[in-house]
């Protein structure tokens, strides 16, 4: 499984790399998360709590989008190979 972790500048590159790959976990980071708004991220995407919160998406996130905390991320980053879209 990959980790792919993903800023806003970066998503259409980020989201053609991880469509080629079957074990994808994508989280978006930072205003990336806006993105989990509409739902349009494709596989399985993560977002982390505090940057929804901060954005004030909290309650508009898509609900086929993970909400994960800091914790959550260092675990997943721990345990796969992580892939940098920062």
């Amino acid at each position: 499984m990959t980790v792919y972790l993903v800023d806003e500048a970066f998503l259409d590159i980020a989201f053609s790399y991880s469509a080629l790959d079957k074990d994808a976990r994508v989280v978006l980071l930072q205003d990336a998360v806006y993105y989990a708004v509409k739902g349009q991220a494709r596989g399985e995407v993560y977002v982390v709590e505090d940057d929804i919160t901060r954005r004030g998406l909290k309650s508009m996130i898509h609900p086929s989008v993970h909400v994960i905390g800091y914790a959550d991320l260092v675990q997943m980053m721990e345990r796969e190979r992580v892939i940098n879209f920062l």
